[in-house]
C-alpha cells in the first residue's frame, strides 16, 4: 500500500508564508524584466539572426552527422506567420 503524503500536508508558518510570498514576488519581477528584454528590445536584432542564419543555411548548409552536409532550400525554408514573434521560456 501507499502513503498519501499530498494529502496531509504540514501546516507553514506565518513566517515561512511571508518569505514565499517575498520570493515569488521577486521572481515575477525578474521575469517581467528577462521577457520584455526578449521579446520588446532584442526583436529588432532577432530579426537580423533570423536572416542571417537562413542565409547561412540556405548557402554553406550544415552538417547533419559527420561528413554529411546538408543545404536547405529556400523553398524549405520556415516561412514566418502573420503574428508576433514571442519568445517563451
Amino acid at each position: 500500500m501507499s502513503k498519501k503524503i499530498l494529502k496531509s500536508k504540514p501546516p507553514r508558518s506565518e513566517d515561512v508564508e511571508k518569505w514565499l510570498a517575498e520570493e515569488v514576488a521577486e521572481q515575477r519581477e525578474r521575469y517581467e524584466k528577462i521577457a520584455h528584454e526578449m521579446n520588446v528590445e532584442l526583436a529588432a536584432q532577432r530579426e537580423i539572426w533570423i536572416q542571417e542564419f537562413y542565409e547561412r543555411i540556405t548557402t554553406t548548409g550544415f552538417y547533419w552527422h559527420a561528413d554529411n552536409k546538408r543545404i536547405i532550400k529556400k523553398e524549405e525554408l520556415f516561412q514566418k506567420p502573420d503574428r508576433e514573434f514571442k519568445v517563451v521560456f
